[in-house]
């Protein structure tokens, strides 16, 4: 689409004012993901290889295909024949966002550093800082909420932990 021709542009358009060779290289390797040139197999992602689709169904409600890389590298995704699907996402904790003017929003103190759940990608959305980077979910389906999202953060970061 168009956003990831715009992102293609500006990665291009980087690349080429100069940076050095280690600048170049990120914005290929960057550009190589928008594009799909950098197939880097679920097998090899972290995220992807915490839990098996089987696990996820419960909290998608529904049977969930493989896992695939998502985020630009950062997330892995399995989607169900439905409305379900689980996104599992880590990235350093200064990209820690969460929305809060989203709908349903709000703390969770038990969970991490500034964890929160909240609606959003048609389903819910919690996260929180663990050490230096932030977990991220996304859960969707036909019984999925706030409680759902929250279950899966815990587990996530129960997982990465060990």
């Amino acid at each position: 689409p168009i956003t990831t021709i715009s992102c293609c542009l500006l990665t291009a358009m980087l690349a080429g004012c100069g940076g050095g060779a280690e600048a170049q290289s990120t914005a290929k390797a960057t550009a190589d993901v928008l594009t799909g040139e950098e197939k880097l197999a679920a097998e090899q992602s972290p995220q992807c290889r915490l839990f098996k689709p089987a696990e996820l169904a419960k909290y998608a409600g529904e049977p969930l295909g493989p896992g695939r890389v998502a985020a630009m590298g950062t997330g892995c995704q399995w989607l169900g024949r439905g409305d379900g699907s689980v996104l599992i996402q880590v990235v350093p904790a200064r990209y820690h966002e969460p929305h809060k003017g989203s709908e349903g929003f709000r703390q969770l103190a038990d969970v991490g550093t500034r964890g929160f759940v909240e609606q959003g990608l048609g389903g819910w959305i919690a996260g929180a800082i663990t050490g230096q980077q932030a977990v991220v979910v996304s859960v969707s389906g036909k019984a999925v909420n706030d409680a759902t999202a929250i279950a899966l953060l815990k587990e996530t970061i129960t997982r990465r932990s060990k």
